[in-house]
């Protein structure tokens, strides 16, 4: 049984995993409706919002863990380590969703699909496997930076990749390559780190209220700025290092840290053959996201305030299925996990 902290991360990893599938099966009822402002488009907008917590607890927990390793751990053996682990389920995945952009996409290309390898995104969601190696990059260093700096100044550095982060959303983005996509998660590297090796024990409602009160924001913020801005007031909403998002993550990893020792030890046990499977949910919910909306099992199933859910619930379900059974697979295991 892993410890209550580490429990706690097992917790949240799962959870993360959930809401990511619920941001992509809310973000295919939005697509569908680019126009729309009716029950309908509010609440994919509001289900879509409220989950955007997802990738900055990932990234918080990746700091949690990776920053709280060894300072004097030689840069090239941390290298090796990570690119062994993750070299097998990038080629992997982007090989097959590249297949799949071939046989589905209309206009598809070899130079479309070099142009979305040179962004990071050969499918929608791999933009987060090609971030992850510049996050790599800097962790030796970070730890080393971290064993010398004092809480203050280690506060100090998160405050300011955070605020650099938010100010960026500001400016539409002009990269061309997914090479420095990852320093707008610098800041929540950081912050993972911080909140799990400094904890604080904020009440939990509190924190609740905050989650609701930054999610209400992000979708107002994307519903009330959209006839002024178009597409790009959703961007600007949406985008992770936008504070109010920031608030939501850091709400949600301080709520999945909170010491009820009788809830962790209830749902470790879970957790622990759940938590494992998160980075498969990640990489095969597209795919079931698409079969499940070819038999008629969508965000518009009834209504979107119940299909989404719905349909977030049955794709987690069977992406957590389908890594179970990849895992069994000898070499095809190396790709999930």
């Amino acid at each position: 049984m892993p410890s209550t902290r580490h429990a706690s991360l097992e917790l949240l990893r799962s959870a993360a995993a959930l809401a990511v599938v619920g941001v992509h099966a809310a973000a295919m009822v939005l697509v569908a409706l680019p126009d729309g402002q009716d029950s309908a488009w509010w609440a994919a907008n509001l289900w879509d919002s409220f989950c955007h917590w997802c990738v900055p607890v990932f990234v918080m927990i990746s700091g949690a863990v990776l920053l709280s390793g060894p300072a004097d751990q030689p840069a090239a053996e941390f290298y090796r380590r990570r690119a062994l682990r993750l070299w097998r389920p990038t080629v992997f995945w982007t090989l097959l969703y590249l297949a799949l952009a071939a046989a589905t996409a209309p206009q598809w290309s070899l130079l479309r699909a070099a142009g979305s390898l040179l962004r990071g995104t050969p499918w929608y969601h791999l933009w987060y496997l090609y971030m992850l190696p510049g996050l790599y990059l800097l962790t030796p260093f970070l730890r080393r930076l971290i064993a010398r700096s004092n809480d203050t100044e280690l506060r100090g550095l998160t405050i300011a990749c955070c605020a650099l982060a938010a100010v960026g959303t500001a400016t539409p983005s002009t990269s061309a390559t997914f090479l420095t996509s990852f320093l707008p998660f610098t800041g929540y590297f950081l912050l993972g780190h911080l909140l799990f090796t400094h904890p604080t024990q904020p009440r939990s409602p509190g924190l609740l209220v905050l989650m609701l009160v930054a999610g209400s924001g992000v979708a107002l913020g994307a519903g009330l700025l959209r006839p002024w801005l178009g597409p790009r007031a959703i961007e600007l909403m949406y985008a992770y290092p936008n504070p109010l998002i920031l608030l939501m993550g850091v709400c949600m990893f301080l709520l999945g840290l909170r010491r009820h020792a009788g809830f962790i030890t209830h749902l470790a046990a879970g957790c622990v053959r759940l938590a494992p499977l998160s980075f498969g949910i990640y990489l095969i919910h597209p795919l079931w996201l698409l079969a499940l909306a070819r038999i008629g099992i969508n965000g518009f199933l009834w209504h979107p305030a119940v299909g989404i859910p719905l349909t977030t619930l049955a794709a987690f379900a069977l992406s957590a299925l389908s890594t179970a059974l990849l895992l069994r697979i000898p070499f095809i295991r190396q790709t999930v996990r």
